[in-house]
């Protein structure tokens, strides 16, 4: 594993201060290659599970990457006396663009994994950011309706299909059944291609959601429970605004089938879409060379060739 500085930046919402925890693969002093800024999924998960991004830095020294906890999550500042109408997108676009403020970054890549995604198409849609130079959309989305539409898909393919909607369903009301519900979807169409059991800590993020006395972690589903925005989201008919080049990848086996992130090739001004046969949900477990390969090539290549 790569070595790594952190820290927590301050982020400012309505005069009230929230902190947002962040971390550093390699130094942003050398500014021969722009940093890659990643945004985890979710909402309401935190960025460890990205990790094998450092991989990035470690394939190329010259390649900083950034990941950070989107606050209300992880080891960023948390909030559970807040509402829906304070958990917004806006409310992670803003935190985004104070985090490149404070980190002074002139020049930067952003990779947006599942929920990330949207939030990075999110942030070009509608503030062209300056000194973004592209785009990585992997295992995501440009409708939520699509979402729910492949996830029912998805989980109609297992023999005990009603037991787990019902797990589902309950939710927070039985914690219990439902992560053992979420680990059984997950190991068919997040990790199908990720062999090594029993799983490295850093790719259960939904620790953070249902806590962990031995690790002292406690719980909090205040992000995804309350964040009723996001269950409505929706980029179409803004593709068209996102005008940096894009790389978008998808996986054959992703719970997120490619149809749900297809309209970002057609209609999004410069992309390169790329599919992994051999991925479901998180490709940079699952076939790690691979993946850091193409988004290393990509990020060397500035993001200029090979698009359409």
């Amino acid at each position: 594993m790569a070595l790594y500085t952190d820290g927590t930046l301050p982020f400012l919402v309505d005069g009230e201060e929230f902190k947002t925890y962040y971390r550093i693969y390699g130094s942003l002093s050398d500014t021969s290659l722009p940093p890659l800024i990643a945004l985890h999924g979710g909402p309401g998960i935190v960025s460890y599970y990205l990790s094998p991004l450092s991989k990035l830095f470690e394939r190329n020294e010259r390649q900083p990457v950034i990941l950070y906890d989107q606050v209300g999550n992880g080891r960023s500042s948390h909030f559970p006396e807040k509402g829906a109408e304070f958990i917004t997108i806006k409310l992670y676009v803003d935190e985004l663009a104070n985090l490149i403020d404070k980190l002074d970054l002139k020049e930067y890549h952003i990779l947006g994994h599942s929920f990330g995604g949207c939030l990075g198409a999110e942030f070009e849609a509608e503030r062209h950011p300056a000194g973004l130079k592209s785009l990585i959309l992997t295992n995501t989305l440009v409708d939520m309706r699509l979402f729910y539409r492949s996830h029912a898909e998805r989980l109609a393919t297992f023999e005990n299909a009603e037991e787990l909607k019902q797990a589902f369903a309950k939710g927070a009301s039985d914690p219990k059944a439902y992560r053992e519900a979420l680990n059984t979807f997950n190991e068919r169409w997040s990790l199908r291609h990720f062999k090594e059991r029993p799983l490295p800590d850093d790719i259960d993020p939904f620790v953070w959601l249902f806590g962990d006395e031995e690790k002292g972690i406690k719980g909090d589903r205040t992000v995804v429970d309350k964040m009723v925005e996001d269950k409505k989201w929706s980029i179409v008919g803004r593709i068209h605004l996102i005008k940096v080049p894009v790389l978008l990848i998808t996986a054959t086996d992703d719970m997120i089938q490619s149809y749900a992130a297809e309209p970002f090739f057609w209609e999004a001004q410069k992309v390169k879409w790329i599919n992994l046969e051999h991925s479901s949900h998180l490709p940079f477990w699952e076939e790690p060379e691979n993946y850091m390969r193409i988004v290393g090539e990509w990020l060397e290549n500035a993001a200029v060739s090979e698009v359409k």
